[in-house]
């Protein structure tokens, strides 16, 4: 099974850096990074907004738990943003290929 996994990080800078370490490692296939994003949240019993970027991970049900270990070492948030969703449908290609790509090279 194929996962869309979406983490938010406070900058285009860390958004980079978990970026390549996901990749190096295929862990995820692609990642896109949306930048300049405004987040409005609760955070220690108040309203807080800042500016992050979106991470979009493409990667498998079996790289996940990879890929949770991997953000949660190197996020700089004490409870970073890691949620998962599974794709049901999309381009058999596309989906094939991020499969490929997050197989373990020998």
């Amino acid at each position: 099974m194929t996962l869309l996994v979406v983490s938010t990080v406070p900058n285009e800078d860390m958004a980079k850096y978990l970026s390549k370490i996901l990749l190096e490692n295929r862990i995820a296939a692609c990642v896109n990074i949306i930048s300049e994003v405004k987040s409005h949240y609760w955070w220690n019993k108040s309203i807080e907004s800042s500016n992050e970027a979106i991470l979009l991970i493409k990667t498998t049900e079996d790289k996940y738990s990879q890929l949770e270990d991997l953000i949660r070492k190197n996020h700089p948030y004490e409870i970073p943003e890691i949620i998962a969703f599974d794709i049901k449908k999309g381009f058999i290609k596309y989906l094939n290929w991020i499969e490929d790509e997050t197989k373990t090279l020998p």
